[in-house]
């Protein structure tokens, strides 16, 4: 049997999206895998774990819910973060200490889509690292804005393989507490900003397939369908009306496997051409770039 353990961090709010990518998993898992879920969660309801635990009937697994105090992440208050990061983002910050049975884990930001096992990504050697991520969209930026060098590279962080006996040993989380007290002025992305300094030189670079990012078609990481997991990065998710970003029929497609309501057919439609239109006013050039006819042409023959 193959043993993997995934984690995902969320509120009541994200309960949904983190049911739907679990159930991408759990679809598309191998008769091997033998899954165990870790959520830490402060506020999950009952009828959305209710919900969770009907995704047994896709695969059997094992579900573990934790529930963090809120001041166990007082020293991250007044950290700049974007609009639609909720505070479950920082708890990945004391992910070990809040699960302590195991010593590596697979952290997966709720809106993303998995498409194949998990095997092969769990079982990437990270002994002498503090994790293993793939490349952030705006590396570059982003890195030089918080004083990377030139042999460190930024990751995004809605996808790590995660030491956590490395994490324990060396005191990540009081590496992360430091940083905070004493740059909270050089932070935009929250708890990224923080993995990415503080473990700077000490992460493994992994294949962009275990993490490729949408935001549109002007800011896309790998312009491909073969995505081992999708991560619809930024504000448009694909559950949005209006949201125009290329790849969301594959939320729409394991929100299918799962207990909750389904948007209809007019619904689909009239997003996309809202979606569209707000698009072209706000990026109006992005016609101009190759990779969205790449895109679209792509999608058009998988059609």
């Amino acid at each position: 049997m193959n043993e993997i353990k995934v984690c995902y961090t969320c509120d009541d709010n994200y309960a949904k999206y983190t049911c739907v990518s679990i159930a991408s998993i759990l679809k598309n898992a191998s008769n091997d895998d033998n899954l165990t879920i870790y959520i830490i969660s402060n506020n999950i309801s009952e009828e959305n774990k209710n919900k969770l635990e009907n995704l047994k009937t896709i695969k059997d697994f094992r579900l573990k819910i934790i529930t963090p105090t809120n001041d166990l992440f007082k020293d991250f208050q007044g950290i700049r973060t974007t609009d639609y990061l909720p505070i479950a983002s920082f708890f990945r910050l004391k992910i070990s200490s809040l699960i302590t049975d195991i010593d590596k884990v697979i952290y997966i930001d709720p809106d993303t889509i998995v498409s194949k096992s998990l095997t092969e990504l769990y079982n990437i050697d990270i002994s002498n690292y503090y994790c293993g991520g793939i490349l952030d969209i705006g590396y570059k930026r982003l890195g030089k804005k918080i004083g990377l060098k030139n042999n460190e590279f930024y990751i995004n962080s809605g996808v790590l393989l995660i030491n956590l006996e490395k994490w324990r040993r060396e005191k990540a989380e009081e590496k992360f507490i430091n940083y905070a007290s004493e740059n909270l002025d050089k932070i935009t992305l929250g708890d990224q900003d923080l993995i990415n300094k503080c473990f700077a030189g000490n992460i493994l670079k992994l294949d962009g397939k275990w993490n490729v990012q949408v935001v549109n078609f002007c800011s896309r990481s790998d312009y491909t369908q073969n995505f081992n997991i999708l991560h619809y990065t930024g504000g448009a998710k694909p559950w949005k009306f209006g949201s125009y970003i290329p790849l969301k029929k594959y939320y729409f497609k394991y929100l299918d496997l799962t207990t909750y309501d389904k948007p209809n057919k007019i619904w689909h439609i009239k997003s996309t051409i809202v979606g569209f239109f707000l698009y072209l006013k706000h990026r109006p050039l992005f016609i101009l770039r190759p990779g969205f006819y790449k895109s679209i042409f792509s999608y058009i023959l998988k059609k």
